[in-house]
């Protein structure tokens, strides 16, 4: 990236989040270790937030967002977002419409809050060009700027969207004109400007308003992630296969398909069976599919030339690949990242690096016995999980107990800090009984407030409880990536008893999930011991639900008559 030729190693060596925006990727905002934000290149209405509209040839600091732990960016065509880890979200640039969030439609050239609801913390953010959203702590979303998508009327405040049934949202997106939501149920809605086809919804549509569940080659499938370009939507489903629908220009979408407009999700062909994760950044035109050792990319390489990948292109991670410019120069890439991917082009969201990655890359350079400038990393949570000698509480279950600190659950677990800061001060007690709970999960649970992670020889059954658990002390982060384990936990064999226990919770997102898994392979579940086994109302509201969402199929419907009538 150009923009990067005049900037001292040191930096560039020190990032640990990276946002490379702009219709050409010529700018770019980044986060350093020292938890201290940068801004560099084109400045197109002060969306780098530097203070001015002046380009920048070398980093500017951001003060504002300097230590306030910024868990990611986004940018539309001329303004930009971050979100922290507090749940709070900044804004600057054009305000065209009142997309900023502000409550009003003057532009800024520097970060200022946006005027959330009172109480309300954001997890997640998405930019269009002249429209906003964001995902809320509870996993609905807020949408504000052109909300009506181009008939002038302007939102300069964030506002809930309503969605047609009570949906949690765990994933966004937007591309120019329209914005795409993942549900924890694995399905993907779609909103916006439909006159490309990038709305999924089988026919090309002016304007949507009310977000609309994708269906076609969707439906009944299990999604893990979607991607947005320009133009178009990507959808990756859990067993791997990559979908994709909207403007195919000169194939641009990797279909093999002749056709400008793509209405409805068409799988995308690629040799790997199992993907494990899809990229494409809203502004750009190229999507990628990540494998355990390769990248394949397609689409529009360079906005300017015209230049496409309209085959699906394999491209490994280590072994440089031979790109057709123009179709008549070829030149190679040496691609060790996901990131150098989109060279010279807009990158799609990344995370922050974490410790561990950190800690991995320092282990690549040197022996961590030695001391790095007197700092060594250390893995404190597994350190102090269950380690007896400075424990000062003791937690109770039916196979033993656990022993904790204070001082670590009141500060990862709000609701062990109201228990433990209350009544419980008061009354001197060393332990608490927890026998009520299933252990494993409870011990999961204990460990995940430790270590931030899960633990994943948890089995079906054992994530149910756990689930139950984060709902009940309101960890809501960890309920949502119990809900995103749980699918490949589920086989033919146990998705009936595993209903059967989350409906004894219950736990209605994971009695959905289970619904899902069956709407595509009914006839091999009710075959099944397990499906013999469930009572009469479980059993018919499990075939009822599974054929409603595979609907299209008149064959489920022959099959329902059956049991049921």
């Amino acid at each position: 990236w150009p923009m990067f030729r005049e900037v001292e190693e040191y930096f560039l060596k020190d990032i640990i989040l990276l946002h490379i925006f702009g219709s050409t990727g010529n700018s770019a905002i980044f986060v350093t270790q020292d938890d201290e934000v940068y801004a560099v290149g084109e400045n197109i209405a002060g969306y780098l937030g530097i203070g001015d509209i002046e380009r920048a040839d070398s980093p500017i600091r951001l003060d504002l967002l300097c230590g306030k732990h910024v868990l990611g960016f986004a940018s539309g065509t001329t303004h930009s977002l971050a979100y922290t880890r507090e749940g709070e979200l900044y804004s600057w640039g054009d305000n065209n419409l009142g997309k900023l969030g502000n409550g009003t439609i003057i532009c800024r050239d520097s970060p200022g809050r946006v005027l959330l609801p009172e109480g309300v913390k954001v997890i997640q953010a998405a930019c269009a060009d002249r429209y906003t959203a964001a995902i809320t702590s509870e996993f609905k979303v807020l949408h504000w700027g052109d909300i009506e998508w181009s008939n002038g009327t302007s939102q300069t405040l964030p506002s809930h969207l309503e969605f047609p049934e009570n949906v949690q949202i765990s994933s966004l997106c937007c591309g120019a004109f329209h914005a795409v939501a993942l549900s924890s149920h694995g399905q993907v809605y779609t909103w916006g400007c439909g006159d490309m086809g990038q709305l999924g919804h089988r026919r090309i549509s002016d304007v949507e308003r009310v977000p609309r569940l994708v269906e076609g080659q969707l439906t009944g499938l299990l999604i893990k992630e979607i991607a947005c370009t320009m133009l178009a939507s990507v959808a990756l489903t859990l067993d791997g296969r990559v979908y994709a629908w909207g403007h195919n220009q000169d194939g641009m979408l990797g279909l093999d398909m002749d056709i400008e407009t793509i209405p409805s999700p068409q799988q995308v062909k690629i040799e790997d069976r199992e993907i494990k994760s899809i990229a494409a950044a809203n502004m750009g035109c190229i999507i990628t599919a990540i494998t355990e050792t390769s990248i394949y990319k397609w689409g529009m390489t360079e906005k300017t030339s015209g230049t496409f990948y309209a085959e699906v292109d394999k491209v490994s991670w280590d072994i440089p690949h031979t790109d057709k410019v123009n179709n008549n120069f070829p030149r190679s890439v040496q691609v060790n990242n996901i990131l150098n991917a989109f060279a010279n082009s807009p990158t799609p969201r990344s995370n922050r690096i974490t410790l561990e990655k950190i800690r991995n890359n320092q282990k690549e350079e040197k022996n961590l016995s030695e001391a790095d400038d007197g700092i060594v990393l250390r893995d404190i949570g597994n350190a102090l999980y269950n380690n007896k000698e400075y424990s000062d509480l003791t937690l109770r279950l039916s196979d033993g107990v656990i022993y904790v600190h204070k001082l670590i659950l009141c500060s990862f677990c709000e609701h062990f800090k109201r228990m433990l800061d209350g009544p419980w001060a008061e009354n001197g007690k060393k332990e608490i009984d927890l026998t009520r709970y299933n252990p494993q999960a409870y011990r999961a649970f204990v460990k995940y407030i430790y270590t931030g992670k899960l633990d994943k020889t948890l089995n079906g059954s054992q994530l149910i409880e756990l689930c139950d658990i984060a709902e009940s002390y309101f960890e809501n982060d960890l309920k949502m990536v119990v809900i995103t384990k749980f699918p490949s936990c589920l086989t033919e064999e146990n998705v009936a008893e595993l209903y059967c226990a989350a409906d004894s919770q219950p736990c209605e997102d994971i009695k959905e999930l289970c619904c899902n898994f069956v709407s595509t392979r009914l006839e091999e579940v009710i075959l099944t011991d397990g499906f013999d086994n469930l009572k009469g109302d479980l059993c018919k509201s499990l075939v009822k639900r599974a054929v409603q969402i595979k609907k299209n199929f008149p064959k489920l419907r022959k099959i329902v008559k059956v049991l049921f009538e």
